[in-house]
């Protein structure tokens, strides 16, 4: 009845690694220009301001994570270019916009390339 698991320890230490990285992310706050490149490396479902939301992670050149809050035109644009974990990404933050019914929006360029 208490049989001992055996854990495998390759699948341990993946784990760990995946741990360690979730445990330092940062979420991306843009200024106008900036510039995010990296590999997406997966995605988490966190609390943000509007109830549970999905946030794409990045990997920087550097080593850190970075979270980017995945809207719906986000999203999309990542569908469209077949986005998928392991693919570079590159997003420039363009500043804040206006769209025709008044509601203020992230304006972003998002770049693609396939290893």
């Amino acid at each position: 009845m208490n049989d001992l698991v055996q854990i495998d320890q390759s699948a341990l230490v993946a784990l760990r690694r995946k741990a360690a990285l979730n445990a330092c992310v940062t979420v991306w706050k843009p200024e106008p220009g900036e510039i995010l490149e990296g590999v997406i490396t997966g995605s988490r479902k966190v609390q943000g301001p509007f109830g549970d939301q999905d946030q794409m992670l990045v990997q920087t050149p550097g080593g850190s994570v970075v979270a980017v809050w995945l809207t719906a035109w986000l999203l999309g644009q990542l569908r469209a270019q077949a986005a998928d974990v392991g693919d570079l990404l590159s997003l420039i933050f363009i500043g804040k916009d206006q769209g025709s019914r008044g509601q203020a929006f992230n304006r972003l360029s998002v770049t693609i390339l396939k290893p």
